[in-house]
């Protein structure tokens, strides 16, 4: 066992996992979970908290803090992919660790930007305006590989090598912690700036993750079940034979290579994107979308307590049903909810568009959250599972960091968000088309 994350099983009286009398697995999903909850100070969720701040402390405009925010996101996409390479070779507790260090560091970098900014301005004797950008856009290429890349990356997929036949339940949960604390991190977010101040919070926030989480991940994270002479799903219940027709993951493992040569692949990696983009740039402009039709900013962010509340379900069903059918229907089912939540984009000023807003985005980003974890294991098989998820997330990343940008055009050119409802229904009908008339026979090949 020479994978670096691995404890040597004849440790015993250090942590000797396999002589536990409970399937170790089930600790993976709780703190698998709190990994992406930790990851948050990254996601577009926990920056659009801090924006206005930064917009008012720091001297940028609205249109410079967008730019900065989307090259430092297509940065990190850039090399995210190597983040599920190192997955792969050094398992999730060490790969887990350095991003949480990291993502630590460049939440240190804004809650000290004030003095960085000044002091940088001062010793370079260039522009304020200048340093804060590049300052910032540094800040959010951190904050983003480190928060919304590497460590849900590695958080995901640690679950999802440490189940197999009870994947789908496994996803089920974590998706209902995940979900449910997404929807309500704002709220103390917002506290901790009334309490401590914009700067203070992002200090207090990075003092956390050093302090609290990375013990956490050193402690509790594991590679997969193998590594300590364990099997997945080791010591539960075989499943009945009423259970015969379940869906198992491939039986073949593949490389990245050998994944990007399927066209399948490519349909699943930019309708994932494509969901990436919309949702992160109507999480961004929420204010903005629902001024248009004359909905007040406090009135328009109650809308994420409903979806969130759809997205739990939808995501537990799902999960329930991707180890009971193929992936295939589930794929539809999703792309119907993108087809159906841009529709709603484009009739947003109808009454009835808010609940049909409310229903496509809850399924969409439940029905995203589970893809996101099961397709691969499921197509694919889990020895390559970092390199091929981490490709995948490179095309979500990016797809994130250029939606708000077209939002903002579309906005600008058209006055209205008409145009991205309109072109959404357009592409998610070609992603439409492209699921159903591509080859899904791969499945447990």
């Amino acid at each position: 066992m020479s994978d670096t994350d691995t404890l040597t099983i004849k440790n015993k009286s250090l942590f000797n996992i396999a002589k536990l009398p409970f399937y170790y697995g089930w600790i993976i999903l709780l703190f698998g979970s709190l990994g992406v909850l930790a990851s948050i100070p990254g996601q577009t969720m926990g920056v659009s908290v801090f924006t206005d701040y930064y917009i008012k402390n720091l001297d940028i405009s609205r249109v410079e803090i967008s730019t900065a925010y989307m090259i430092g996101t297509l940065a990190s996409s850039l090399i995210i992919s190597y983040a599920g390479i190192f997955f792969d070779k050094y398992g999730a507790r060490i790969v887990a660790a350095i991003s949480t260090v990291f993502l630590g560091l460049f939440l240190l970098i804004f809650g000290f930007s004030p003095k960085i900014i000044d002091t940088l301005t001062n010793l370079l004797k260039i522009s304020h305006i200048v340093v804060v950008f590049i300052v910032i856009t540094f800040g959010f290429f951190g904050i983003r590989f480190f928060g919304q890349g590497v460590l849900t990356l590695v958080s995901r997929g640690m679950v999802a090598k440490w189940f197999g036949p009870r994947r789908g339940f496994a996803v089920g949960i974590m998706g209902l912690i995940t979900a449910f604390g997404f929807s309500f991190a704002p709220q103390p977010l917002h506290s901790m700036i009334v309490k401590f101040g914009w700067n203070n919070a992002l200090i207090v926030i990075a003092l956390f993750l050093l302090c609290v989480f990375f013990p956490i991940v050193l402690i509790f994270f594991r590679a997969e079940p193998n590594k300590y002479g364990m099997k997945v799903e080791q010591g539960m219940k075989e499943k009945t034979s009423k259970n015969k027709n379940k869906v198992m993951d491939a039986k073949v493992d593949k490389t990245v290579k050998e994944a990007r040569k399927e066209p399948l692949y490519w349909v699943i990696l930019l309708s994932l994107g494509f969901w990436s983009l919309y949702n992160t740039a109507f999480t961004f402009h929420v204010v903005s979308i629902f001024d248009g039709i004359g909905v007040s900013a406090q009135e328009a962010v109650k809308i994420f307590l409903p979806i969130s509340v759809i997205s739990v379900v939808s995501r537990f069903l799902a999960s329930y049903l991707s180890d009971r059918i193929s992936i295939k229907y589930i794929y539809i089912a999703y792309v119907v909810s993108l087809i159906l939540a841009s529709t709603s984009m484009m009739i947003l000023s109808l009454e009835i568009s808010r609940i049909l807003l409310i229903i496509s985005f809850g399924i969409g980003g439940g029905l995203f959250g589970m893809l996101n974890i099961v397709t691969w294991p499921k197509l694919y098989g889990r020895k390559h599972y970092g390199a091929i998820s981490g490709f995948a997330m490179a095309i979500v990343v990016a797809s994130s960091a250029i939606g708000p940008w077209l939002f903002s055009l579309a906005k600008k050119f058209t006055n209205s968000y008409n145009l991205v409802g309109l072109v959404g229904i357009v592409v998610a009908s070609i992603f439409l088309v492209f699921v159903l008339r591509t080859n899904w026979n791969i499945e447990s090949e």
